[in-house]
């Protein structure tokens, strides 16, 4: 059974929970879990690059992947998911795409070679994933753990081909140099409105990632009544009571040094979901933008989700409920 996650605290960004102290933050006391996406399809790399040592030099990078893999199945929510695990490098079925058992994935990742061999043919691994998004309903997130290098031609074509062919949202989960990283991060965020690079690191110490891929967190507080005041429509500026709650959340993070926040975007239903994702993550962006140039607040204690219109608070049939869910949701962890 999953344990719950005590550790977190939740507002919603624009909404007058706070008072003129930080530590008017409500811990949340209910929780719900709500899927945004259908099929999770893990694609690893076993290459001999990634034998080599990560941070500490104690495990090398494959290690840690496959440690922190196993470490996140003994938690992770049975919500009706398609869990599909492979390495690419090269190619090998350990668990074909199916429904989530956390014991048969728990087997399917001790079989997951402990040291990998050769070359990086990730375009022939992508070729490979079509075979199975071929065969997909509903939105799929792809996890590909790559060290920012590979052989046997270019993967940017049929990535982008991938990602305007099916709903599918890559996260790149990369141990690439920073100046690879930075080239990578542009050319992954091009492929459409949801995917991502994510360094190694940032995926390690803050789960979110991957669960916030996957599912979100709808919390309530009992007895708690929020008044939201969102973003205008079609719109991704900061208005002055968002800044002033912002401000707040600073002091707040300033007085607790190992927290860390995650943001989430949403918009109304107006709109096509590609758009509506986009405008989420540049409200999710302006956030982070506001806490990063203001309060000198590190990048690295922030995840930054977005959902375009899923997830709404209050009905898209009004006026007033359409501005409910034009919103940035933030849940402090790490406290």
């Amino acid at each position: 059974m999953r344990s719950k996650p005590s550790y977190y605290i939740l507002f919603l960004f624009l909404a007058s929970m706070l008072t003129t102290s930080a530590s008017a933050i409500e811990v949340m006391v209910k929780e719900e879990l709500v899927r945004v996406a259908d099929n999770a399809i893990f694609l690893i790399d076993t290459s001999s690059s990634m034998n080599e040592d990560f941070r500490d030099g104690n495990a090398s990078k494959r290690e840690l992947v496959k440690r922190e893999f196993v470490k996140r199945n003994g938690e992770f929510p049975d919500i009706g998911l398609k869990f599909g695990i492979y390495t690419y490098t090269s190619w090998e079925e350990f668990y074909p795409l199916q429904p989530y058992d956390r014991e048969k994935v728990a087997a399917a990742l001790d079989e997951v070679a402990k040291k990998g061999p050769g070359p990086t043919p990730i375009k022939k691994g992508l070729e490979n994933l079509e075979d199975i998004l071929k065969t997909t309903s509903g939105r799929t997130a792809v996890f590909i753990f790559s060290d920012g290098e590979y052989t046997g031609g270019s993967p940017r074509e049929i990535a982008h081909r991938l990602a305007t062919s099916y709903d599918v949202c890559f996260y790149v989960i990369s141990t690439a140099k920073e100046a690879q990283n930075n080239s990578l991060q542009q050319s992954v965020a091009d492929l459409n409105s949801c995917s991502r690079m994510i360094p190694l690191e940032a995926y390690l110490d803050r789960p979110e990632y991957q669960s916030g891929a996957l599912y979100v967190n709808v919390a309530t507080t009992e007895g708690a009544k929020v008044d939201s005041s969102n973003f205008a429509f079609d719109q991704s500026e900061l208005q002055n009571d968002a800044i002033a709650e912002l401000d707040q959340l600073a002091v707040f993070m300033a007085e607790n040094p190992d927290s860390y926040a995650v943001l989430s975007g949403y918009t109304d239903n107006t709109g096509p979901e590609e758009y509506n994702e986009g405008l989420s993550r540049r409200r999710t962006e302006a956030v982070a933008l506001y806490m990063i140039e203001n309060h000198d607040v590190d990048k690295n204690r922030m995840v930054l989700q977005w959902y375009g219109s899923d997830n709404p608070v209050a009905s898209n049939d009004s006026r007033e409920g359409r501005a409910s869910n034009r919103r940035v949701e933030i849940a402090v962890g790490g406290v």
